[in-house]
């Protein structure tokens, strides 16, 4: 993965306040140093985040919260690869005005395979306490699932090239124009009641 790429736990140190969100007891995905990522982001729906949050039950709808881009704080101090020149001056605008979609890929490679695709809507920008901005896109709500093993792989498109304003390698700092795998391929489960793994 990208450098620049930063992990979930980037969103305890949000300085705004949070969405709010009102998911059932025990439905909650939380992170280590106990950051509420339903209530952060506003979501309802249980979220599938890689490494914390694994598990969905059958007949739920779910959302996909994969990593974050991080870009510089603004063009002030910003440093990139050489020949690149950003549409925006500032990294976290230029990212976002050149997002165009993101592609969530349920059960990659299987006759169940499902692609879903989402467009700058899905969209969600912060700013983390060391005032450094960053971008995610958690999907749409998905379709509930069979009990069993699945999995997810999360690709973004870009319209141009898109450098986060952080360093100057181009393979850690900067996003292709097309297509881009976002997260891996990774599974996950889906249980028939909460705590017990179901079959097919």
């Amino acid at each position: 993965m990208f450098a620049a790429l930063a992990g979930l736990a980037l969103a305890t140190a949000l300085t705004g306040g949070a969405a709010q969100a009102a998911p059932p007891a025990g439905h909650d995905c939380i992170t280590p140093s106990g950051a509420n990522l339903n209530q952060i982001y506003g979501i309802k729906e249980r979220i599938v985040s890689p490494p914390i949050c694994l598990e969905v039950r059958a007949g739920e709808r779910w959302v996909v919260l994969a990593n974050s881009w991080t870009t510089a704080a603004g063009p002030d101090g910003a440093v990139y690869p050489a020949g690149y020149t950003p549409e925006l001056p500032a990294p976290i605008d230029d990212f976002s005005a050149k997002f165009h979609i993101a592609k969530y890929v349920i059960d990659g490679g299987t006759d169940q395979e499902r692609v879903v695709v989402a467009g700058p809507e899905v969209l969600r920008t912060f700013v983390g306490a060391d005032g450094l901005p960053f971008a995610t896109f958690p999907s749409p709500a998905l379709k509930p699932l069979r009990p069993g093993t699945h999995t997810f792989a999360v690709y973004v498109v870009m319209s141009a090239q898109h450098c986060d304003g952080l360093g100057v390698n181009v393979e850690l700092n900067c996003l292709p124009a097309g297509l881009t795998e976002w997260f891996p391929q990774t599974p996950f489960e889906v249980v028939g009641k909460y705590g017990t793994p179901g079959r097919p």
